[in-house]
């Protein structure tokens, strides 16, 4: 602590959290299961981003044919997005980007189809034009298909 005090934490025994995590219904089983309707369950697992001081967004690619990225849709966004991007939530959830950004850049496309396919992470640095602003964009892979953006205005 910045006082010099030391905290200790509740100190239990191994019995006693397999005890709390039983009684909770939280057993290694329960982590494996993958509901059908797991993508949902991601968006709704999110609500707790919603007032997060970080603009927060969840995009899935959408795919030519050929496999190639061409667009994707906003997922989840949450408040701070739409201080970020100067739009509100409700007009950029489950649209593409290029319905919201109609000369939106295609530069961003490609790393975010890396992130969605192959599980890599990315941290991309670069002038927004659509936004007048210069980003950084922090790129996970929340679930196979999409990639999740912190963006961070300069």
């Amino acid at each position: 602590m910045t006082d010099g005090a030391v905290f200790q934490g509740r100190k239990r025994n191994l019995s006693q959290h397999k005890q709390i995590r039983k009684a909770l219904g939280l057993n290694a089983q329960n982590y494996s299961k993958v509901s059908e309707d797991s993508s949902l369950q991601l968006f709704n697992s999110c609500s707790f981003l919603n007032d997060m001081p970080l603009a927060f967004c969840i995009i899935e690619l959408v795919f030519d044919a050929e496999g190639h990225g061409v667009d994707f849709v906003f997922r989840y966004c949450n408040d701070e997005m739409a201080v970020v991007e100067g739009i509100p939530v409700s007009e950029m959830l489950n649209r593409s980007f290029y319905e919201v950004f109609e000369n939106g850049d295609k530069k961003w496309l490609v790393t975010y189809a890396d992130v969605a396919l192959n599980g890599n992470k990315h941290i991309l640095q670069d002038y927004s034009p659509e936004i007048d602003k210069t980003l950084t964009i922090y790129c996970f892979q929340p679930a196979s298909g999409y990639c999740a953006c912190v963006l961070i205005p300069s």
